[in-house]
Parts: C-alpha cells; structure tokens; sequence
C-alpha cells in the first residue's frame, strides 16, 4: 500500500513521521501550499495539485489528511475518485454549508492572516499552539515539542498567511453535498475530548455510501495526543 498525507495548517510534511513509522508502506507527505518553501494558491489550484500527486503514486493507495490536509483530502477524492482506493480523513470537515457563515469565517481567517503578517511566524506559532484545541501536545516531551514548534517556524508569515486566505475554511466550497460521490471505503477519525469535530465526523459518515467513524477515547483535534493524562 502507498500512502498520501496531507498535514494540518503550519505543520509540514514531516508531522507524517510517527504515523509511517507505524503503518508500513510507501509514504509522501509534501509541504501544503503556503507551508515550507511552497507558495500559497487557490483552493481550485491546491486540489488541481493534490489530483496531479495522486496520478503519479503507486497504486493502490490510501490518501489521508489531517485538518486543513483532510479538506484538501476529501476534496481532491471527490475530484479523482478513482484514483484513491483508500481515504483516511482525520479532525477534518466537509466545509460550511451556510453561505453567510462561511462568509463570516472568511473573514475571521483574512483577520488572522493579517495578524501573522504583523507578529511574525514565530509569536504566531506560539499562539496558535497555545489554543484549546492543542492542549494535548502537552503530554508531549519537551524535545518533540520543541522539534515540533521548529518545523512549523520553517513557513514564512507571507505562505501562513496566504494558506489561510486561500485554503481556510471560508475559502473552501461546501461538500457535504457530494459526500455520496465517495465510493472508496473512508475512515473519520477524531478525538472524543474535540466535540466538535467528533459530531462533524458522524454527519459527514451519514452521507458516505462506505465510511467508518473512530472516536479516540480522551484525544483532542490533535489526536495523536490526549487531552488528559490517564
């Protein structure tokens, strides 16, 4: 089995590690538009690109994502679906379906990007990890915090900002609506101590002819960490 993954907004490509040490397999996990050295694009442009890496990989293959990586994930199955045998979707969404509350988030996310372009990368990184929604990564050791906070501090606020302009959730169209268009079979993974996310993952397996929902015990939207220490 070959895998394609997609990381969440600031990671990079290498976020990927811990899970292809674990599932054998060949693994790519490129840096997301706007994340690395890769210059921002359109959502169209991000899934155009993710169909082109789907085209060149080995078969069979599973692509999976995780947050921001899922939506592209799920968009670019929808948009190839018979070039993904497998589709592994975690802490992710199928967008917003009201116009006006998108609307509203597209503009929380222009808000922001301008934020990061005035703070720099490395405050910003900081915020963002000091959220709620990450207070898992905690339990993590100081080392892999520290590893983890320098390879989000290799983006530029410029492709930060950019992703979250364009790829953001504001930015995304809705595809709850297509979730019928899926005919591989689909894991949802999500974290019961990320409610919200956890709720998005049994609606979005309502609509998909084969899905199965993972909901794992005390992790966040983070869920390779815990949100409480056994």
């Amino acid at each position: 089995m070959s895998f394609l993954a997609l990381h969440g907004f600031t990671q990079r490509g290498s976020m990927w590690g811990e899970v292809a040490a674990l599932v054998p397999g060949e693994w790519a996990a490129p840096d997301l538009p706007g994340h690395g050295g890769r210059p921002p694009c359109s959502w169209d442009e991000a899934v155009a690109w993710v169909g082109g890496l789907l085209g060149g990989a080995a078969r069979p293959l599973c692509l999976a994502g995780y947050s921001m990586g899922g939506r592209l994930a799920l968009a670019a199955a929808l948009a190839h679906p018979g070039r993904v045998d497998r589709l592994a979707l975690v802490s992710a969404s199928a967008g917003i379906a009201d116009p006006v509350e998108r609307e509203r988030r597209r503009a929380e996310d222009a808000a922001l990007a301008g934020h990061i372009e005035d703070i720099g990368v490395g405050a910003f990184v900081d915020e963002w990890l000091a959220r709620p929604l990450f207070a898992g990564l905690e339990v993590r050791s100081p080392g892999w915090r520290m590893a983890d906070r320098s390879a989000r501090m290799g983006s530029t606020p410029a492709g930060l900002a950019g992703a979250l302009r364009l790829l953001g959730q504001g930015a995304q169209p809705y595809l709850g609506d297509r979730l019928g268009g899926l005919p591989m079979p689909v894991l949802l993974v999500a974290g019961t101590g990320d409610p919200r996310y956890a709720a998005l993952a049994g609606e979005m397996a309502a609509g998909i002819p084969h899905a199965t929902v993972v909901l794992v015990p005390g992790a966040g939207h983070a869920v390779g960490t815990r949100t409480t220490v056994a």
